[in-house]
């Protein structure tokens, strides 16, 4: 192989490289951009204390949405779980989790969220749910969405990621 012919071989792995580069970096900012969640939780959500301001509460935490409902048998069976991994070692970490419900009534929504040591969604905003819900493809309940400090997607499958890892030893489950 002469000179000429490993300069072409050369120059087109560099290429391909490089589109790969250039791809891997256009993902990158498709999963950076994710769901403007924050925003479309609107201004305030509801804590055990009362309500707080949805970008103080928020902001420079790894948040996990979690949709459930009372009425649902795996979800009343994922909550206590997720509720004991979170205190004991999840929100150390910086995980905040936001309780949106499928409830049917502000009754079962209360009893519910009582169970719940994380924030919620006001029952009265269950437009906001909807919305989100059908942008983030949630399918069934419970559904756990995880997202980064920036916003971007980290998995929308997070009972699993969280139930394979209960501790967080592999927080924020991204890698």
């Amino acid at each position: 192989m002469g000179f000429g012919d490993m300069s072409k071989k050369v120059g087109a792995k560099l290429k391909a490289k490089m589109n790969k580069w250039e791809q891997d970096g256009i993902e990158k900012e498709k999963k950076r951009k994710g769901c403007n969640f924050i925003e479309e939780l609107g201004a305030e959500l509801l804590s055990k204390n009362g309500k707080v301001k949805t970008a103080d509460a928020l902001a420079g935490k790894t948040v996990a949405l979690y949709f459930s409902a009372h009425w649902c048998p795996p979800c009343r069976g994922f909550t206590p779980e997720l509720a004991e991994w979170y205190t004991r070692d999840l929100a150390a970490k910086g995980l905040e989790v936001v309780f949106l419900s499928a409830d049917q009534d502000e009754t079962a929504f209360q009893e519910y969220f009582k169970e719940q040591p994380w924030l919620a969604l006001p029952f009265t905003e269950s437009s906001k749910k909807d919305a989100l819900s059908k942008k983030l493809g949630v399918n069934g309940i419970p559904c756990l969405v995880i997202f980064d400090e920036s916003g971007a997607l980290i998995t929308k499958d997070g009972r699993a990621a969280v139930s394979k890892d209960p501790t967080g030893s592999k927080y924020p489950w991204n890698k």
